[in-house]
Protein backbone atom coordinates (compact mmCIF):
# COMPACT_ATOMS: atom_id res chain seq x y z
CA UNK A 1 0.00 0.00 0.00
CA UNK A 2 2.87 2.38 0.76
CA UNK A 3 4.28 1.81 -2.74
CA UNK A 4 0.86 2.47 -4.27
CA UNK A 5 0.43 5.71 -2.35
CA UNK A 6 3.92 6.77 -3.40
CA UNK A 7 2.99 6.17 -7.04
CA UNK A 8 -0.19 8.26 -6.92
CA UNK A 9 1.32 11.80 -7.02
CA UNK A 10 3.46 11.25 -10.16
CA UNK A 11 0.67 9.32 -11.92
CA UNK A 12 -1.89 12.04 -11.17
CA UNK A 13 0.60 14.73 -12.22
CA UNK A 14 1.22 12.92 -15.50
CA UNK A 15 -2.52 12.64 -16.13
CA UNK A 16 -3.05 16.36 -15.47
CA UNK A 17 -0.33 17.23 -17.98
CA UNK A 18 -1.97 15.03 -20.59
CA UNK A 19 -5.40 16.52 -19.84
CA UNK A 20 -4.09 20.08 -20.03
CA UNK A 21 -2.58 19.36 -23.44
CA UNK A 22 -5.98 18.73 -25.01
CA UNK A 23 -7.58 22.15 -24.47
CA UNK A 24 -10.38 21.54 -26.95
CA UNK A 25 -11.44 18.52 -24.90
CA UNK A 26 -11.58 20.72 -21.79
CA UNK A 27 -13.78 23.20 -23.63
CA UNK A 28 -16.10 20.40 -24.78
CA UNK A 29 -16.20 18.96 -21.26
CA UNK A 30 -17.21 22.37 -19.93
CA UNK A 31 -20.20 22.43 -22.26
CA UNK A 32 -21.35 18.97 -21.20
CA UNK A 33 -20.36 19.60 -17.59
CA UNK A 34 -23.17 22.06 -17.09
CA UNK A 35 -25.82 19.55 -18.20
CA UNK A 36 -27.54 19.46 -14.76
CA UNK A 37 -28.35 23.12 -15.25
CA UNK A 38 -30.73 22.04 -18.02
CA UNK A 39 -32.68 20.08 -15.41
CA UNK A 40 -32.66 23.18 -13.24
CA UNK A 41 -34.20 25.10 -16.12
CA UNK A 42 -36.97 22.50 -16.38
CA UNK A 43 -37.76 22.76 -12.67
CA UNK A 44 -37.71 26.55 -12.73
CA UNK A 45 -40.24 26.45 -15.56
CA UNK A 46 -42.45 24.13 -13.51
CA UNK A 47 -42.15 26.42 -10.50
CA UNK A 48 -42.97 29.49 -12.59
CA UNK A 49 -46.12 27.86 -13.96
CA UNK A 50 -47.46 25.92 -11.00
CA UNK A 51 -45.67 27.32 -7.99
CA UNK A 52 -42.87 25.71 -5.98
CA UNK A 53 -43.42 22.39 -4.18
CA UNK A 54 -43.96 22.52 -0.43
CA UNK A 55 -40.73 23.28 1.37
CA UNK A 56 -38.92 24.42 -1.76
CA UNK A 57 -38.33 27.82 -3.31
CA UNK A 58 -36.87 28.98 -6.59
CA UNK A 59 -33.62 29.69 -4.74
CA UNK A 60 -33.57 26.12 -3.43
CA UNK A 61 -33.66 24.73 -6.96
CA UNK A 62 -30.89 27.12 -8.01
CA UNK A 63 -28.75 26.04 -5.07
CA UNK A 64 -29.49 22.34 -5.55
CA UNK A 65 -28.59 22.09 -9.23
CA UNK A 66 -25.57 24.40 -8.96
CA UNK A 67 -24.15 21.97 -6.39
CA UNK A 68 -25.33 18.98 -8.44
CA UNK A 69 -23.25 20.30 -11.34
CA UNK A 70 -20.13 19.77 -9.25
CA UNK A 71 -21.23 16.26 -8.23
CA UNK A 72 -22.10 15.40 -11.84
CA UNK A 73 -18.49 16.09 -12.74
CA UNK A 74 -17.11 14.03 -9.85
CA UNK A 75 -18.60 10.81 -11.18
CA UNK A 76 -15.99 8.13 -11.88
CA UNK A 77 -17.91 6.59 -14.76
CA UNK A 78 -15.28 7.51 -17.35
CA UNK A 79 -13.15 4.57 -16.23
CA UNK A 80 -15.77 2.20 -17.67
CA UNK A 81 -15.10 3.43 -21.20
CA UNK A 82 -11.32 3.29 -20.72
CA UNK A 83 -11.42 -0.25 -19.32
CA UNK A 84 -13.69 -1.31 -22.19
CA UNK A 85 -11.45 0.25 -24.84
CA UNK A 86 -8.29 -1.31 -23.38
CA UNK A 87 -9.84 -4.77 -23.17
CA UNK A 88 -10.95 -4.57 -26.79
CA UNK A 89 -7.63 -3.25 -28.09
CA UNK A 90 -5.37 -5.41 -25.91
CA UNK A 91 -3.81 -2.37 -24.22
CA UNK A 92 -4.77 -3.85 -20.87
CA UNK A 93 -1.90 -6.30 -21.42
CA UNK A 94 0.56 -3.41 -21.18
CA UNK A 95 -1.06 -2.15 -17.99
CA UNK A 96 -0.82 -5.62 -16.46
CA UNK A 97 2.96 -5.55 -16.93
CA UNK A 98 3.37 -2.36 -14.94
CA UNK A 99 4.17 -2.52 -11.21
CA UNK A 100 0.97 -0.65 -10.25
CA UNK A 101 -2.38 -2.45 -10.40
CA UNK A 102 -4.52 -1.37 -13.40
CA UNK A 103 -7.20 -0.06 -11.01
CA UNK A 104 -4.79 2.57 -9.69
CA UNK A 105 -3.66 3.44 -13.22
CA UNK A 106 -7.23 4.13 -14.30
CA UNK A 107 -8.06 5.90 -11.03
CA UNK A 108 -5.11 8.30 -11.24
CA UNK A 109 -5.79 8.98 -14.91
CA UNK A 110 -9.40 9.83 -14.14
CA UNK A 111 -8.45 11.92 -11.10
CA UNK A 112 -5.85 13.89 -13.06
CA UNK A 113 -8.32 14.74 -15.80
CA UNK A 114 -10.96 15.78 -13.29
CA UNK A 115 -8.56 18.01 -11.39
CA UNK A 116 -7.79 19.95 -14.57
CA UNK A 117 -11.48 20.27 -15.37
CA UNK A 118 -12.43 21.27 -11.82
CA UNK A 119 -9.88 24.09 -11.81
CA UNK A 120 -12.11 25.71 -14.42
CA UNK A 121 -15.50 24.58 -13.13
CA UNK A 122 -15.13 25.35 -9.40
CA UNK A 123 -14.21 29.05 -9.82
CA UNK A 124 -17.20 29.44 -12.15
CA UNK A 125 -19.52 27.91 -9.54
CA UNK A 126 -18.03 30.03 -6.74
CA UNK A 127 -18.48 33.17 -8.83
CA UNK A 128 -22.08 32.18 -9.55
CA UNK A 129 -22.71 31.66 -5.82
CA UNK A 130 -21.43 35.17 -5.11
CA UNK A 131 -23.30 36.90 -7.93
CA UNK A 132 -26.64 35.07 -8.00
CA UNK A 133 -28.82 36.16 -5.05
CA UNK A 134 -30.87 32.95 -5.05
CA UNK A 135 -27.92 30.69 -4.26
CA UNK A 136 -27.72 30.08 -0.55
CA UNK A 137 -25.66 27.49 1.31
CA UNK A 138 -25.91 27.76 5.12
CA UNK A 139 -22.45 26.40 5.82
CA UNK A 140 -20.12 26.64 8.78
CA UNK A 141 -16.74 25.05 9.52
CA UNK A 142 -18.26 21.76 10.74
CA UNK A 143 -20.65 21.44 7.82
CA UNK A 144 -17.93 22.35 5.31
CA UNK A 145 -15.75 19.57 6.75
CA UNK A 146 -18.67 17.14 6.51
CA UNK A 147 -19.40 18.18 2.92
CA UNK A 148 -15.72 17.75 1.98
CA UNK A 149 -15.77 14.24 3.47
CA UNK A 150 -19.02 13.49 1.62
CA UNK A 151 -17.47 14.65 -1.68
CA UNK A 152 -14.48 12.33 -1.19
CA UNK A 153 -16.82 9.48 -0.32
CA UNK A 154 -19.03 10.25 -3.34
CA UNK A 155 -16.09 10.10 -5.73
CA UNK A 156 -14.65 6.94 -4.13
CA UNK A 157 -17.96 5.07 -4.31
CA UNK A 158 -18.62 6.24 -7.86
CA UNK A 159 -15.13 5.27 -9.03
CA UNK A 160 -15.17 1.84 -7.37
CA UNK A 161 -18.72 1.11 -8.53
CA UNK A 162 -17.82 1.98 -12.13
CA UNK A 163 -14.58 -0.03 -11.97
CA UNK A 164 -16.47 -3.07 -10.69
CA UNK A 165 -18.93 -2.86 -13.58
CA UNK A 166 -16.04 -2.45 -16.02
CA UNK A 167 -14.80 -5.92 -15.07
CA UNK A 168 -17.88 -7.40 -16.75
CA UNK A 169 -15.74 -6.93 -19.85
CA UNK A 170 -13.83 -10.10 -18.95
CA UNK A 171 -16.97 -12.07 -19.82
CA UNK A 172 -18.95 -9.81 -22.14
CA UNK A 173 -18.53 -7.05 -24.70
CA UNK A 174 -21.52 -5.26 -23.19
CA UNK A 175 -19.87 -3.86 -20.05
CA UNK A 176 -20.47 -0.25 -21.04
CA UNK A 177 -24.10 -0.98 -21.92
CA UNK A 178 -24.61 -2.73 -18.58
CA UNK A 179 -23.22 0.35 -16.86
CA UNK A 180 -25.51 2.68 -18.83
CA UNK A 181 -28.51 0.57 -17.81
CA UNK A 182 -27.40 0.48 -14.16
CA UNK A 183 -26.78 4.22 -13.92
CA UNK A 184 -29.84 5.05 -16.04
CA UNK A 185 -32.05 3.31 -13.49
CA UNK A 186 -30.01 4.72 -10.63
CA UNK A 187 -30.32 8.31 -11.82
CA UNK A 188 -33.85 8.39 -10.39
CA UNK A 189 -32.54 7.24 -7.00
CA UNK A 190 -29.51 9.53 -7.00
CA UNK A 191 -31.25 12.89 -6.80
CA UNK A 192 -30.06 13.79 -10.28
CA UNK A 193 -33.37 13.79 -12.17
CA UNK A 194 -35.09 15.48 -9.23
CA UNK A 195 -34.32 16.06 -5.55
CA UNK A 196 -35.23 12.96 -3.56
CA UNK A 197 -37.37 15.08 -1.24
CA UNK A 198 -39.79 15.51 -4.16
CA UNK A 199 -39.88 11.81 -5.08
CA UNK A 200 -42.63 9.39 -3.95
CA UNK A 201 -42.19 8.03 -0.43
CA UNK A 202 -41.49 4.47 -1.62
CA UNK A 203 -38.73 5.60 -3.98
CA UNK A 204 -37.19 7.83 -1.34
CA UNK A 205 -37.18 4.95 1.16
CA UNK A 206 -35.36 2.72 -1.34
CA UNK A 207 -32.99 5.44 -2.54
CA UNK A 208 -31.49 6.18 0.88
CA UNK A 209 -30.04 2.65 1.05
CA UNK A 210 -28.69 2.53 -2.52
CA UNK A 211 -25.23 3.74 -3.61
CA UNK A 212 -26.53 6.30 -6.11
CA UNK A 213 -27.58 8.82 -3.47
CA UNK A 214 -24.09 8.68 -1.96
CA UNK A 215 -22.64 9.67 -5.32
CA UNK A 216 -24.98 12.61 -5.92
CA UNK A 217 -27.87 13.60 -3.67
CA UNK A 218 -26.33 13.09 -0.23
CA UNK A 219 -23.50 15.67 -0.49
CA UNK A 220 -25.89 18.21 -2.03
CA UNK A 221 -28.50 17.73 0.71
CA UNK A 222 -25.74 18.04 3.30
CA UNK A 223 -24.47 21.26 1.73
CA UNK A 224 -27.95 22.76 1.66
CA UNK A 225 -28.53 22.01 5.34
CA UNK A 226 -31.46 19.68 4.73
CA UNK A 227 -30.09 16.85 6.90
CA UNK A 228 -29.88 16.72 10.67
CA UNK A 229 -27.02 15.00 12.51
CA UNK A 230 -28.74 11.60 12.59
CA UNK A 231 -29.60 11.68 8.87
CA UNK A 232 -26.07 12.79 8.00
CA UNK A 233 -24.54 9.97 10.07
CA UNK A 234 -26.87 7.48 8.37
CA UNK A 235 -25.83 8.79 4.93
CA UNK A 236 -22.15 8.35 5.74
CA UNK A 237 -22.79 4.85 7.11
CA UNK A 238 -24.60 3.81 3.92
CA UNK A 239 -21.82 5.25 1.74
CA UNK A 240 -19.05 3.54 3.68
CA UNK A 241 -20.99 0.28 3.57
CA UNK A 242 -21.27 0.44 -0.21
CA UNK A 243 -17.61 1.41 -0.51
CA UNK A 244 -16.64 -1.74 1.38
CA UNK A 245 -19.11 -3.87 -0.60
CA UNK A 246 -17.80 -2.71 -3.98
CA UNK A 247 -14.20 -3.14 -2.79
CA UNK A 248 -14.91 -6.80 -1.98
CA UNK A 249 -16.86 -7.32 -5.23
CA UNK A 250 -14.05 -5.77 -7.24
CA UNK A 251 -11.41 -8.04 -5.70
CA UNK A 252 -13.50 -11.19 -6.19
CA UNK A 253 -14.47 -10.38 -9.79
CA UNK A 254 -10.92 -9.32 -10.66
CA UNK A 255 -9.44 -12.53 -9.27
CA UNK A 256 -11.72 -14.66 -11.43
CA UNK A 257 -11.91 -12.40 -14.46
CA UNK A 258 -8.21 -11.76 -15.06
CA UNK A 259 -7.67 -15.50 -15.47
CA UNK A 260 -9.97 -15.39 -18.49
CA UNK A 261 -8.29 -12.43 -20.12
CA UNK A 262 -6.80 -13.01 -23.57
CA UNK A 263 -5.67 -10.40 -26.05
CA UNK A 264 -4.12 -9.98 -29.42
CA UNK A 265 -2.54 -6.81 -30.78
CA UNK A 266 -2.04 -4.08 -28.18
Amino acid sequence: MRDVLTAYPPLVRSATLVAATYRSRIALSLLTGFFPLLLMGVWLTIVAEGGPPKGWTTGDFLSYYAAATLLWNLSGDHVVWQWDADMRSGDLSVRLLRPVHPFHQYATNDLGHRLVFLTVLVPALVLAALLVPGLDYPVGPVRLAAVAAALVLAYAVSLLMASTFALIGFWSTQASNAWLLWWGLGSFASGWVAPLALMPDWLRSVAVVLPFRTAMGFPVELLMGRLDAREAAYGFAVGLGWLAAFAVLYRVIWRHGVRRYQAVAG
